[in-house]
């Protein structure tokens, strides 16, 4: 046999291992509970509230949203408006930080909330970074003339977290531009699985964050076959947590992080219960 034809035997051989393996170990192994704009079942979404309550729980990794003030600030909170959580109303990015900070974040949840605040990214930043619990930053879409891929990247880089925390995006040229900055930082392309797989894929994304209505068996094994991790969104159901360990998901992006962690430690019993008594026959 040529030699040069040996050689992409072999490769063509190893990759098939390497996917194999992949797969199979994405099986064996939980997906990673990630608490949705923090506890955000229990407490107003995106505030510090639930971002102290997420940690209370040791939830692994947490989510939360970007945007940026008029005057540049960067703010946690998912809608383009105020309207739905604040006692505000209008456009984030029409008004500047001091305006926004003069807002409730927390009454319209409940009102032993009252008073909570939109937070800053850095008070955010500040509060998660010195635990182990792991970040998932998703930058929002944003107007011309700020620069938030920028700014996110020199704040992950202020808290030392830039080889650990995942930026995420709807927007393909906004992860595209933290690259450029900052190649080091891990992304995640969000949306639909078969099209965010094929743009993850051509731009050799790490992770696909993908609507879980859109996510597979299917698209798992085609996305970890390309070295490409798996987090499904919105999954709130405790009895689901079994199907998408099936399906071999890698992370699970949830409202309920409290009931989900009990559904994974359930899960965890049952199987080390069932490997000791296969020992035993």
């Amino acid at each position: 046999m040529p030699f040069n034809k040996a050689l992409r035997g072999n490769a063509i051989k190893e990759r098939r291992r390497s996917s194999k393996s992949l797969t199979m170990n994405a099986n064996k192994i939980l997906p990673l509970v990630e608490a949705h704009r923090g506890d955000s079942s229990n407490a107003p979404e995106n505030t510090m509230a639930a971002f102290q309550r997420a940690l209370d729980l040791a939830v692994p990794s947490i989510e939360l949203d970007v945007r940026p003030t008029r005057d540049g600030a960067l703010v946690v909170i998912h809608d383009d408006t105020l309207d739905r959580t604040t006692n505000g109303s209008g456009a984030v990015c029409d008004m500047a930080i001091n305006e926004l900070l003069r807002l409730d974040a927390g009454v319209k949840f409940a009102p032993q909330f009252a008073g909570e605040k939109i937070p800053l990214l850095v008070e955010v930043l500040d509060l998660i970074a010195p635990t182990g619990i792991l970040l998932n930053v998703e930058i929002k879409s944003s107007p011309p003339g700020i620069n938030v891929p920028n700014s996110v990247v020199q704040l992950l880089r202020r808290c030392g977290k830039e080889h650990k925390y995942v930026v995420s995006s709807f927007d393909l040229p906004a992860l595209l531009q933290v690259r450029t900055i900052a190649p080091e930082i891990t992304l995640a392309l969000i949306g639909d699985g078969p099209e965010i797989l094929s743009n993850a894929r051509q731009h050799r994304l790490p992770w696909i964050h993908g609507n879980s209505t859109t996510v597979d068996e299917e698209l798992v094994a085609q996305a970890h076959a390309s070295g490409i991790r798996v987090n499904v969104w919105t999954v709130d159901d405790p009895e689901r947590f079994a199907f998408w360990k099936t399906l071999g998901v890698d992370k699970l992006c949830t409202n309920r992080p409290a009931m989900m962690l009990a559904a994974a430690r359930q899960l965890s019993r049952t199987r080390n219960t069932d490997g000791r008594q296969q020992q035993q026959h």
